[in-house]
């Protein structure tokens, strides 16, 4: 029988060319893995690859339930019924994929499940839509790049001309602007929060930096640039954090799990 595809929601949202195959009725869906690109789609996910599943579930993709929902018990199901070695499961979830290993079942990536498939027949507008996905993810990165560099360059300007600045603005007006700038700040985390990891990677480098290049001849660490070197690797494992959660459904998924979370 034909080889059945298991798959995961991490190589949905980060390959979606996947769904592109789904015509020939071996690719299966858990319901695990529907809902929770529902409720990625509710933290952010683009809600393209939502529809796109749709279509690729009319197109020929199964959903299948298992008894407790999981990607793993379905694939213990499905090893059983039709034999381990005619069973692979698409998943970046390194648990996962050490689980069903213990089992005798295999994974796969995204990346190399589509290099098996590369040769055989995909509906060509599923495809063309995903490819669009694609396209759409990596101009959000481009993008999100540039509006970092640029913040982190306007923010370096007001630091080095503060007393320029500051000196010809009335007082009460500075607690105004303090509170308009978080508010922007915070608006800007929440609508695009890779630019918004990047700048805080970026300012948290500066200011912990700072701290040691300017330091006395005696090269000793006061309390205060102490306080500001923590306070600069802080703010920088604050931006690796948002980075961690905005890359997690994009094309760089896969080399950032194995850079930071081999052990999951």
């Amino acid at each position: 029988m034909a080889l059945q595809y298991i798959l995961d929601a991490g190589p949905i949202a980060q390959y979606p060319q996947i769904l592109a195959h789904g015509a020939a009725g071996n690719l299966l869906v858990p319901q695990a893995a529907v809902d929770e690109i529902h409720r990625r789609q509710a933290r952010g996910l683009r809600a393209d690859i939502q529809d796109l599943l749709d279509r690729a579930i009319d197109s020929g993709a199964v959903v299948v339930p298992s008894l407790d929902g999981t990607v793993a018990t379905l694939a213990l199901e499905c090893a059983e019924e039709y034999g381990p070695g005619n069973v692979s499961v698409v998943t970046s979830d390194r648990r996962l994929i050490r689980l069903l290993a213990s089992k005798g079942v295999a994974s796969i990536g995204g990346g190399r499940f589509l290099s098996e498939l590369s040769t055989t027949a995909a509906d060509a507008g599923l495809e063309r839509a995903a490819e669009r996905i694609v396209a759409a993810q990596r101009r959000h990165l481009a993008v999100g790049l540039v509006v970092a560099v640029a913040v982190t360059a306007m923010a370096v300007g007001i630091v080095l001309n503060h007393q320029l600045i500051f000196h010809r603005t009335p007082v009460w007006f500075i607690p105004v602007l303090l509170l308009l700038a978080a508010t922007l700040f915070f608006w800007w985390r929440g609508r695009h929060r890779f630019s918004y990891g990047l700048f805080e990677v970026t300012i948290g480098l500066l200011i912990a930096s700072q701290s040691v290049v300017v330091l006395p001849a005696t090269y000793e660490l006061s309390t205060a640039k102490s306080i500001q070197f923590i306070g600069g690797l802080y703010i920088m494992v604050r931006g690796f954090e948002s980075l961690d959660l905005s890359i997690e459904d994009t094309c760089l998924s896969g080399w950032w799990r194995r850079l930071f979370h081999r052990g999951r």
